[in-house]
C-alpha cells in the first residue's frame, strides 16, 4: 500500500510554473533573436555586459564602506572587473575571441576525453560504437574550425547557441508537462543539458542555498515525500558536495537494498596523468554506516532520491551487479593490507583506508571490460551509476559529452518535481545543519 502526498514541496508552486513559463519565452525569444538577427543579438548583449561588469565592479569596492564587510581584497577585485568593463567597451572584438575560443576549447577538450576513452575501450576489449566514433569526429572538426580558422564567424556561431536555446526551451516546457502528465514514465531518449560550466556548478550553488538557509534558521528541505510508502525503496541516489576544492564538483553513487555502491579512482598506486586516469575500483558499504560518516568526517552535504521500481526492474537491476560482480576481485586498502601495524594518522590521506576503519567498506577492483580503467571525464562514477538507472529508463546520460555529477542533480531535481515520476522522495544530509545539533 502507498499513500499519495499532496503538499507545496512536492511540485510547482505557481509563481514557479509563471517563472517557468518566462524562461521558456526568454529562451525562446534569445533563440530566434541570435538566429534571426545574430548582430544585433550580440551588440545587445555586449552592451549588457559592459555594464554588468561596472556595477559588479563598482558593487565590490562600495563593500568597504560597510564595516562588516571590509577588505582589502575588495578593492583589487573590482579594480580588475571595472579595467576589464573598459576593455570590453574600447575592444568590441574581444568577447567575440572569447566566446570563439571557449566553445572550441570546449569541444576540443570533449573529442580528446572521448578519443581516450575509445582507446581505453580497445585496450580493454570493449566495443568501439560508431556513434562515439562520428561524435569524436565531431567535436574535433568543430573545435579546430573554431580554434584554428575563420570559417565559423561570430554570427553562425550565435546562430548555433539560438538552435541551442531553443532546444533548452524545448526542454524546459516538456519537464513543465511531464510534472502534471498521468502518463509520464521513464524512458531512455534525448535529454538537452545545461552548458557544462552551469551544470558542473549546479551541487555547490545548491549547497550555498542551504547552508544560508541553516544560518537564518529557515527551513531548507531537510525531507520533502511524494509518495508514502509501507516499505523503504530499494534504489536511491547520492549526489555529494563539500565545500573545499574537488569536492564542490561533487560526486554520484547509488544504494541498492541498502548497501551502497561507489566507483572511483581509489588505488593511489595505479594513478597516472595527474590522478586523471588509474584503475577502476569500486566499494560497497551499509548505507547506515556511510552517510553518517561522509557527513561527520568527510564534510559532505549529500542530496538523497529514493526510487521506486518494479519486480521488472529488481531483476534487471540484479543482473547488472552480479555482471560487475563476476568480472571483479577483491582489492584491499592500505589499513587492511598493513592489519594492526598500520597507524591511522599516517594514513589520513589516504581515503581508502579512512573509510574502511570508520565502516568497514570492502574494495572491488574491475578486471575487464567496462569500468576497468577509470577515466575523470569518461568512465567516472555518473557513467557507473548510470549503470543501473539506465536499467530503469533514466536518460540524463543519453547524450554523450564531459559529464559532471550536476548534469545528474539538474536530472534528479526536475525529475522529483514531476508527480508521476518514479522518484518519490528527497532528502538532504547536511554538514552544516549537523554542526548546529551540537
Amino acid at each position: 500500500m502507498s499513500k499519495r502526498i499532496l503538499d507545496k514541496n512536492n511540485t510547482y508552486h505557481p509563481y514557479e510554473i509563471v517563472s517557468t513559463i518566462v524562461m521558456i519565452l526568454a529562451l525562446l525569444a534569445m533563440g530566434i533573436y541570435s538566429l534571426v538577427i545574430p548582430a544585433a543579438f550580440y551588440d545587445l548583449n555586449l552592451k549588457i555586459a559592459v555594464v554588468a561588469v561596472f556595477i559588479y565592479g563598482f558593487y565590490l569596492i562600495s563593500q568597504n564602506f560597510i564595516p562588516s564587510r571590509k577588505k582589502k581584497s575588495n578593492y583589487f577585485y573590482g579594480g580588475i572587473t571595472i579595467a576589464f568593463g573598459v576593455l570590453l567597451l574600447f575592444n568590441q572584438r574581444l568577447p567575440e575571441w572569447i566566446i570563439r575560443t571557449s566553445f572550441g576549447w570546449y569541444c576540443l577538450v570533449a573529442c580528446i576525453s572521448m578519443f581516450v576513452q575509445a582507446c581505453i575501450n580497445w585496450s580493454n576489449r570493449v566495443t568501439i560504437t560508431i556513434r562515439s566514433v562520428l561524435l569524436i569526429l565531431i567535436y574535433g572538426i568543430i573545435g579546430c574550425i573554431l580554434l584554428f580558422t575563420d570559417y565559423v564567424d561570430t554570427v553562425n556561431l550565435l546562430r548555433i547557441f539560438g538552435v541551442y536555446f531553443i532546444l533548452l526551451a524545448g526542454r524546459v516546457a516538456i519537464n513543465l508537462y511531464d510534472a502534471y502528465s498521468s502518463s509520464y514514465i521513464w524512458k531512455r531518449g534525448l535529454y538537452i543539458g545545461l552548458p557544462i560550466l552551469l551544470g558542473t556548478l549546479l551541487p555547490d550553488a545548491a549547497l550555498k542555498v542551504i547552508n544560508e538557509k541553516i544560518k537564518l534558521g529557515v527551513d531548507y528541505g531537510r525531507k520533502t515525500v511524494k509518495v508514502d510508502l509501507d516499505a523503504p525503496t530499494k534504489l536511491k541516489v547520492f549526489v555529494h558536495v563539500g565545500s573545499d576544492g574537488f569536492q564542490k564538483i561533487g560526486h554520484i553513487t547509488f544504494s541498492w537494498r541498502g548497501m551502497v555502491f561507489s566507483y572511483g579512482n581509489y588505488d593511489a598506486e595505479s594513478y597516472r596523468f595527474f590522478q586523471l586516469l588509474g584503475d577502476g575500483v569500486y566499494f560497497i558499504v551499509p548505507e547506515e554506516l556511510y552517510v553518517p560518516n561522509l557527513v561527520k568526517y568527510e564534510h559532505n552535504t549529500l542530496f538523497e532520491y529514493s526510487i521506486v521500481t518494479t519486480p521488472e526492474d529488481d531483476q534487471k537491476i540484479e543482473e547488472q551487479l552480479a555482471e560487475l560482480f563476476h568480472r571483479s576481485v577483491r582489492w584491499y586498502s592500505k589499513i587492511e593490507r598493513k592489519g594492526k601495524a598500520a597507524k591511522l594518522a599516517e594514513l589520513d590521506e589516504d581515503y581508502p583506508s579512512r573509510l574502511h576503519y570508520r565502516t568497514g567498506a570492502k574494495f572491488y577492483k574491475i578486471k575487464s571490460g567496462t569500468f576497468k580503467t577509470y577515466w575523470v571525464v569518461g568512465d567516472n562514477c555518473a557513467l557507473f551509476s548510470d549503470l543501473i538507472l539506465g536499467t530503469v529508463g533514466a536518460d540524463v546520460l543519453s547524450v554523450k559529452g564531459i559529464l559532471t555529477p550536476g548534469t545528474y542533480y539538474d536530472y534528479l531535481e526536475n525529475e522529483y518535481q514531476k508527480e508521476n515520476s518514479p522518484i518519490i522522495q528527497r532528502r538532504v544530509h547536511s554538514f552544516e545543519a549537523s554542526l548546529t545539533k551540537k
